[in-house]
């Protein structure tokens, strides 16, 4: 296993870097689902500000990351969850940088996600992925994650997915 740390202050130009890249990736693959606007470096440092993004370090590289909290996205009210007692923990922004692609990063940050979920005492974890990622919705679908309902956003629509604990 390979480490997976709270991401600090020091690391904010090793994430941006990372996801410039993603998005480089995803341009490539012609998915249009992140861009200048979205994420950004203030959306960012919010994150590690409320110390609620994590990283996966490989060889003291970052390959990875993923915010846990509890903010849901005022579109999920319209969404059928089947769990609605309890807060659930709500995961945002897991992206693998396309060095670290195809190596189980991703699936890692989930497991990492689901133990976290638990130990803050969460019953379920819910998240949006975007239609138009074909490898975002398999991995979710491919690890547990039912669809619940689908969310509009700027990009476009996005499925949104939970996983009870």
């Amino acid at each position: 296993m390979d480490n997976i740390l709270k991401i600090n202050l020091q690391d904010i130009d090793e994430v941006m870097c990372l996801i410039k890249e993603v998005i480089a990736e995803m341009e490539n693959n012609e998915i249009s689902q992140w861009d200048e606007v979205y994420p950004d470096y203030k959306g960012i440092l919010g994150d590690i500000h409320a110390e609620t993004m994590f990283g996966v370090f490989k060889n003291l590289e970052l390959a990875g990351i993923v915010v846990l909290d509890k903010n849901q996205s005022p579109e999920y009210s319209s969404v059928n969850w089947e769990l609605n007692n309890g807060s659930p923990l709500v995961m945002h922004r897991l992206c693998v940088h396309p060095k670290f692609q195809r190596q189980g990063v991703a699936k890692q940050l989930l497991k990492f996600s689901e133990q976290f979920a638990i130990s803050s005492r969460c019953k379920s974890i819910r998240l949006d992925a975007f239609s138009g990622n074909p490898s975002a919705l398999n991995l979710y679908a491919n690890n547990g994650y039912l669809k619940r309902g689908m969310v509009t956003f700027r990009k476009g629509d996005f499925h949104c997915y939970e996983k009870i604990l």
